[in-house]
């Protein structure tokens, strides 16, 4: 990941936690009936922070509306938790996991440039 972009993923990563914590978070089913989920963290030595407040998850959503939809749909599918996670989405649109790669970056460097003339100037 360019260092550049890292700003952007974090930003939508808190964002994918703030849309998951809409709804009501289940448990699976366990004899002890203990079970935790797994957190989110794809880096696993870089803590999670929290969600975003309602005004700044806003902002990203509008800022993700202009992002092309060729873009936004890969960005959508990888930090917004799905029902399938983003590789089974991947594979359902007939998509190389290198141009998944390419429309990822690509996609994020877009929401980047967007979201920091509209909302950090």
């Amino acid at each position: 990941m360019p260092v550049e972009l890292r700003d952007a993923e974090e930003l939508l990563e808190r964002y994918g936690r703030w849309a998951q914590d809409r709804y009501r978070k289940q448990r699976c089913a366990s004899a002890e009936g203990g079970y935790q989920a797994p957190t989110l963290g794809r880096d696993e030595e870089r803590p999670l922070s929290a969600p975003l407040p309602d005004w700044n998850a806003m902002q990203v959503q509008r800022a993700l509306q202009v992002v092309p939809m060729q873009f936004r749909r890969v960005l959508h599918a990888y930090y917004i938790p799905q029902r399938l996670p983003h590789h089974a989405i991947r594979r359902q649109l007939k998509i190389t996991s290198g141009t998944w790669e390419r429309s990822r970056l690509e996609g994020l460097r877009q929401f980047s440039n967007i979201y920091r003339l509209r909302y950090l100037t």
